[in-house]
């Protein structure tokens, strides 16, 4: 097969076949999914599920349905296409997949540093993306039928956001001052070309006059222009990615992945009282957090600490004002691009860090987000603050992504928070601690957090905030209801 290597063509095409054959005198499917077939095995599976079925739920008239899998890069992702799309069918609807052939130049499965495995990369996502897509009986177009219709220009300025986007991931890094500008150049290229062609598949998509179409994030280069020009055409975008709580998506309608909008339910619920079933419910998983036992990803390490012995392992003092920074991770979507007070996180870091230096009688602890060891950075603010302050005085605690050391136990000696977008501005109020949110995000607004729109305003505020006029029973109020609705 055109692009396939022997290996690989072994494992898509053969381990399958075995798999069925095992599954048939009798090994598990999830066994042989965990055996030396791996992921090739579900081909297999996924062929046994829909041969022969013909179970219909039809509940509504017949639509044409696009997934907009793209790249298969990620396998979660192609297996929650495959069962959206099942589950659609069954309901009567038409489902097809568009994927890319080799058209796109870079995708967001290509990283830096990786550049020798990209062709593989590619070759990997799509042979074994065509093969899954196949064998739950769904028609594939391919991106070259679709690019060789649309004649028209397009500008990659149109999506200069988006490229900016895609280089940070790419680098996985927050400011892109620091890259070779050489590589920079060849690279932001790159995205431009990628940008152009999917832009185009937007466009030809509008001609092919889908009831809707789906996609993972919806966001970077890979989808994001195609999300924008069919939102432009009033195409129903339906976005769906993990959230933050295990066995759950979380669905969007024309807003990229990266952006929690709740904006309209809030309005609706905000001064509905929570049931006594719902309050418990909210608070089970909010304690769970403290753990995320019940999460997808574990952001906490360590247990809890009572208040005076994290106190001790700072050598901080309780009677002196304790100010808390919580850091994200800077490439990341959902903290990326979404500054106000600042020109960018690590700015704001840094002039946090050198305000508190001259402000002794106050205290500031810096906790790094563990996301930076679990899913990775090429800038950890360590570095960046250890480079930027060789040294430090006693009244400034810098506490690094790995150290065993619980948010929750932090919150717990805190006076006052800060924040740019991470989820601790929304816990922090639900403890009834007053947190000062810099950046966009969507808890910002809600009526549980202290926003600012200037360095002049953030300053003043830490300064001279009046603890005793803050109304703890009116945020804890509304930050409860805001994390059921958005959580629940």
């Amino acid at each position: 097969m055109k692009n396939l290597n022997y290996k690989d063509f072994v494992k898509i095409y053969l381990f399958p076949l075995i798999g069925t054959w095992l599954n048939k005198i009798g090994v598990p499917w999830k066994k042989l999914g965990h055996s030396f077939l791996g992921r090739e095995s579900m081909i297999g599976q996924l062929r046994y599920l829909v041969e022969g079925k013909s179970l219909s739920l039809k509940s509504s008239e017949s639509q044409t349905i696009l997934i907009l899998s793209i790249t298969c890069g990620n396998t979660y992702n192609l297996c929650m296409e495959i069962l959206i799309g099942i589950g659609l069918r069954l309901r009567g609807h038409e489902v097809k997949f568009i994927l890319d052939d080799f058209q796109l130049p870079i995708t967001t499965d290509m990283k830096a540093g990786n550049e020798s495995n990209w062709k593989s990369i590619a070759q990997k996502g799509f042979w074994f993306g065509r093969q899954m897509i196949k064998a739950g009986g769904f028609e594939v177009i391919y991106t070259s039928n679709l690019l060789n219709q649309v004649l028209s220009d397009v500008n990659p300025n149109d999506y200069k956001d988006i490229i900016e986007a895609s280089l940070l991931k790419h680098y996985k890094v927050g400011i892109l001052d620091n890259i070779d500008k050489g590589e920079l150049a060849e690279r932001t290229l790159l995205f431009k070309k990628a940008v152009v062609q999917t832009a185009k598949l937007g466009k030809a998509i509008i001609k092919m006059q889908p009831d809707c179409t789906i996609m993972s994030t919806g966001i970077y280069s890979t989808w994001g222009p195609i999300r924008q020009v069919l939102n432009d055409a009033d195409i129903p975008v339906l976005v769906y990615s993990k959230t933050k709580k295990k066995n759950s998506e979380k669905f969007n309608w024309s807003y990229a992945a990266d952006w929690w909008d709740v904006e309209e339910e809030w309005n609706k619920v905000k001064e509905i009282k929570l049931s006594s079933e719902e309050m418990a419910q909210i608070d089970a998983y909010l304690e769970s957090r403290v753990t995320h036992k019940d999460d997808t990803l574990v952001y906490n390490f360590g247990g809890l600490e009572d208040k005076e012995k994290t106190l001790r392992r700072f050598n901080l003092d309780g009677d002196s004002p304790i100010f808390s920074l919580f850091t994200n991770v800077l490439w990341d979507a959902a903290s990326a691009q979404r500054e106000i007070a600042f020109d960018n996180p690590i700015d704001w870091v840094y002039e946090t860090i050198q305000w508190f230096i001259e402000k002794p009688n106050l205290q500031l602890i810096v906790k790094i987000h563990p996301a930076e060891v679990v899913i990775g950075t090429n800038q950890p603010f360590a570095e960046l603050i250890s480079k930027k302050f060789p040294s430090l005085p006693p009244n400034i605690v810098i506490i690094k992504p790995q150290e065993k050391v619980n948010s929750w136990s932090i919150y717990a000696i805190t006076d006052m928070g800060l924040v740019h977008t991470t989820t601790a501005g929304m816990e922090l109020p639900l403890l009834g601690i007053p947190c000062i949110v810099v950046s966009k995000t969507h808890y910002r607004g809600k009526g549980f957090t202290v926003d600012v729109e200037s360095k002049e305003e953030y300053y003043n505020i830490i300064q001279s905030f009046d603890f005793t006029d803050y109304n703890e029973t009116t945020f804890k109020k509304y930050s409860k209801r805001y994390a059921y609705l958005l959580f629940e």
